[in-house]
């Protein structure tokens, strides 16, 4: 009567253990569906590319470098405009006494997701003082995107510290149909003054800010 008892209990044993190593499956089916959970968390995120400009009927200073450094080479200039430089001239009006401007046309390429653009988003631009009688400089109209009503005295001067900095795409047109990864044309010069004095790998750098509210 012993023998039989410890038999049993270890056939309940075995039972058990059985039980506690089972794995979830389907029997006698050839259909069976595990699931699993994905998460993530999301956030807003904002982008801003620089490429050379496409506008007809001007040369274009290329853009190069990869995002978020690019550099843009006016080439050789002068106060006159004797030296054609890289891109496009406005000669001086009085030379001698008036700045000659070197400008080009550029792209900038706003993106953003999870957020929507108002009238009060903005990209804007600084540049670091350059030497005496050298600034950097942008049309006066923020939105102009074509050559039309550009002359020699139609250039603002840009800021020259984060909090000047001068707005060069404004919030009406961020906030606009299809503004969102569009490229929207824009121009940058160099004006050269009689008083700079000549030196040799001259550079500052423009520095753009993208807000999106």
């Amino acid at each position: 009567m012993k023998k039989r008892s410890i038999l049993l209990l270890l056939g309940l044993l075995l039972m058990t253990a059985s039980a506690s190593f089972a794995v979830n499956g389907a029997a006698n089916t050839n259909v069976y569906s595990p699931t699993l959970t994905v998460s993530a968390t999301i956030q807003d995120a904002v982008n801003l590319t620089l490429s050379t400009g496409t506008t007809a009927g001007i040369n274009h200073c290329a853009v190069a470098g990869t995002n978020p450094t690019y550099t843009m080479s006016f080439g050789t200039v002068d106060a006159l405009g004797v030296n054609a430089g890289n891109c496009n001239l406005f000669t001086p009006t009085t030379p001698g006494q008036t700045a000659a401007v070197y400008y080009t046309d550029y792209t900038l390429t706003p993106q953003w997701a999870g957020l929507t653009a108002s009238t009060s988003a903005s990209i804007t631009a600084w540049a670091a003082s350059l030497e005496t009688g050298l600034v950097v400089q942008v049309p006066t109209t923020t939105d102009q995107s074509t050559t039309t009503g550009l002359t020699v005295s139609s250039w603002q001067t840009l800021g020259t510290a984060i909090g000047s900095a001068t707005t060069v795409v404004s919030g009406t047109a961020l906030s606009a149909a299809g503004a969102d990864g569009t490229a929207m044309t824009r121009f940058l010069a160099l004006s050269v003054s009689p008083t700079a004095a000549p030196g040799a790998g001259l550079s500052t750098t423009v520095t753009y800010t993208m807000t999106i509210k």
